[in-house]
């Protein structure tokens, strides 16, 4: 993972590969689901998930909100089919749906 928390479009790129579009939604995606994750094992063990989680969307509103450009999403800098250049550097409905849901679970749990 990079330094931001926010995953390059393919999990499985190496590290030095900084000019790699980036996926806002896969980290959303993860973020919720490593507070799923927090929620089912625990006050001990979860508090790692659930800091993991936080650390990820404290990135992705630093970084990944629609702050400075113009966007019809919340998060920017998705990437829905890198492969045939479709939705790449883009916003995704369902990044947003999972950030909402992530940032919602962090506020009741």
């Amino acid at each position: 993972m990079p330094t931001d928390k926010v995953p390059y479009w393919d999990f499985r790129l190496p590290k030095d590969s900084d000019d790699a579009p980036r996926d806002s939604s896969a980290a959303a995606i993860a973020a919720s689901g490593l507070l799923e994750i927090a929620s089912l094992v625990g006050e001990g063990d979860g508090l790692s998930y659930k800091h993991a989680a936080e650390e990820i969307l404290i990135s992705l509103h630093n970084t990944y909100t629609q702050g400075q450009e113009q966007s019809e999403g919340l998060l920017l800098h998705g990437t829905g089919y890198y492969m045939k250049d479709i939705y790449v550097d883009a916003s995704l409905i369902y990044g947003d749906y999972y950030y909402v849901e992530a940032l919602l679970k962090l506020k009741y749990a």
